[in-house]
């Protein structure tokens, strides 16, 4: 009796360790099935559609003074006197290069006593000619003779004005070239003026961007040597672009009272201009290089469909997309770096 007991409990010991390990591997592997299902990743998406923004366009002009002019000699003389100090500003009209005009003065002060005589004796002949006593022929050649000289000191006041090289306007000279005693010829450059108490800044913008800018219009600059970004006024328009280029050449203005620009160097020109046709923009943010250009992400039947996309203007938010993405698409903005072609995503938020 004793050993059957034995036996019916080493039975029942056996068969609660078996039902022990098929409920424990049964319930392990209910467990683990779930496990092969791939987890869908949360993302937010921005549906695509037309719009218009504005955008950022950066381009290099060239700084140069509101008025600049070679001062030069319009005849050949010697340099006699340079009154004017380099680097100084000066006054328009203020003399700069005074040339030897001793002959012309000597030749000037010859003809004016011959005009007097001239003038005596046109005087006398039109009285004679009142009574008569000469033809009206000779009076003629007396009288051109008195205009023939006047007309001849006229002419070398002309030449004696351009020894006397002055100013054609306020500005600061720059360095001479010639000194004192130089013999100068017509074209010769003896210095430069510029008037850089505002200055202009010319650059150029494709032609796609023709109408988006006008005269009145304020652009930001900056240089490489002040530390503020200046603004000016665009002036001025070419009326044509330049076939060349394509491109529309601009001028614009800024204040230099303060002397700070220095004409000859560069500008980087900021305009922040508006897209006039609306089009396919998308955050930057939902784009990634790659070696065509860039890749982003669609979510197609709850999976991402990896697109390459062309891409046109931008700003520091939006970029148009012209190629790869049309209206309505649900492009990913978030988690990227966890999304690949194929995997399942759940849109947890539309922008």
């Amino acid at each position: 009796m004793k050993r059957i007991l034995i036996i019916v409990g080493i039975a029942v010991v056996i068969g609660i360790l078996i039902w022990l390990k098929i409920s424990v591997f049964t319930t392990k592997t209910e467990k683990a099935a779930p496990s092969n299902i791939v987890p869908a990743i949360p993302v937010e998406c921005f549906v695509v559609k037309d719009t218009a923004v504005n955008y950022q366009l950066e381009t290099v002009g060239t700084l140069t003074a509101r008025e600049h002019v070679d001062i030069v000699s319009e005849i050949s003389r010697k340099v006699v006197k340079i009154p004017m100090k380099e680097g100084a500003r000066v006054q328009a009209g203020q003399l700069l290069f005074q040339l030897d005009d001793a002959d012309i003065v000597t030749r000037i002060n010859k003809l004016k006593i011959e005009l007097e005589l001239a003038e005596a004796n046109e005087g006398r002949e039109k009285i004679l000619l009142g009574k008569g006593g000469i033809s009206q022929e000779r009076f003629e050649e007396v009288s051109s003779r008195r205009k023939t000289l006047q007309a001849e000191i006229e002419v070398l006041k002309v030449d004696l004005s351009k020894t006397s090289i002055r100013a054609p306007f306020n500005g600061q000279i720059g360095l001479r070239s010639v000194s004192e005693g130089a013999l100068v010829n017509p074209g010769t450059i003896l210095a430069n003026l510029q008037d850089i108490s505002r200055m202009k800044i010319d650059f150029s913008i494709p032609e796609r961007y023709s109408h988006d800018l006008k005269a009145g219009d304020p652009v930001r600059f900056r240089t490489d040597y002040l530390p503020d970004i200046l603004t000016a006024t665009v002036e001025a328009i070419e009326p044509s672009v330049d076939t060349r280029t394509r491109t529309l050449l601009i001028r614009a203005e800024a204040d230099n009272r303060s002397s700070g620009l220095v004409p000859g160097t560069s500008a980087k020109v900021m305009l922040t201009l508006k897209e006039q046709t609306p089009g396919l923009y998308v955050p930057t943010s939902a784009l990634m290089p790659s070696i065509k250009g860039y890749t982003a992400f669609l979510i197609k039947n709850s999976q991402a469909l990896m697109v390459t996309v062309k891409t046109g203007v931008r700003n520091d938010e939006y970029v148009e997309v012209l190629e790869g993405v049309g209206r309505g698409d649900s492009l990913v903005t978030t988690n990227l770096l966890r999304v690949k072609n194929g995997s399942p995503l759940k849109a947890v938020k539309n922008h």
